[in-house]
């Protein structure tokens, strides 16, 4: 298990503001507590306030932790939270104020509750039994801890149009092998994580429903599809390609923006 990283190094006492009453009854109670954070105008705040925080199963899941709720330009988001890029972010935080997890964008329930029951299991909780998959695609995207990934189209796009980047979604499978090589090589090198820095990651499984709503829907993975923020296509890296090959096709996507 990956050591925790230490959310704060000061007393509990000194604690002040609006995450003070969560933090520090979460330390009283021994509960762990679940941080959304938040921003003006985020859409896919409220969609992920309405559809899955709201879910019955979700809640379910969630029994045992604390909530609160602050927003990314906060003092105490800034003070006693990790940086938070985009919205929306959710923080599982130990009652010792350690960071467990932390859930990039938006995520429907099911997904949502892969992160709980990570959670639960990081923290000795025990894990409940919800949400039956209804497909029977195998689940490629599994929670990662420090992640540079989105995990859904939306949030992935709500992110683009606010920092001006481009979009990069690689779809694999776990039935693929070349996914997970290509995932573990070629993209964890570098060189190639710098020539992709004007790009918002996202990474589906192979079949997903939302996806194909935007025309992602590869016959064969592993498969990258470089994109404009408005979600028309650039180009499509169809198969597993080493470093200097793929360092084509990131030029190529570039030229054409």
């Amino acid at each position: 298990m990956k050591k925790f990283l230490l959310l704060l190094s000061i007393p509990a006492i000194l604690i002040s503001g609006g995450l003070k009453s969560s933090l520090l009854k979460s330390k009283k109670e021994q509960k762990p507590l679940m941080v959304l954070v938040t921003a003006e105008h985020c859409k896919y705040c409220a969609k992920m306030k309405r559809d899955t925080l709201s879910n019955s199963e979700v809640k379910e899941n969630l029994k045992g932790f604390l909530f609160a709720r602050v927003d990314k330009t906060s003092l105490d988001a800034q003070r006693y939270l990790p940086k938070t890029r985009y919205t929306p972010t959710v923080y599982f935080i130990s009652k010792d104020f350690h960071v467990v997890n932390t859930v990039k964008g938006y995520l429907n329930a099911y997904d949502f509750n892969m992160w709980v029951d990570d959670t639960r299991e990081k923290l000795g909780m025990g894990t409940l039994s919800h949400i039956a998959k209804t497909d029977t695609t195998s689940s490629y995207v599994k929670p990662e801890e420090d992640s540079i990934w989105f995990y859904d189209v939306a949030s992935a796009i709500d992110f683009a149009s606010q920092t001006g980047k481009q979009i990069m979604v690689f779809v694999g499978s776990t039935k693929s092998k070349w996914s997970k090589k290509m995932e573990t090589t070629t993209l964890k090198d570098k060189k190639i994580m710098s020539k992709l820095d004007d790009f918002v990651w996202v990474k589906l499984n192979h079949g997903d429903k939302d996806a194909k709503e935007y025309g992602i829907n590869p016959k064969y993975v592993p498969a990258v599809y470089f994109m404009r923020s408005d979600m028309s296509t650039i180009a499509i890296a169809k198969g597993y390609y080493k470093n200097k090959d793929f360092s084509k096709w990131i030029k190529y996507a570039k030229s054409k923006i």
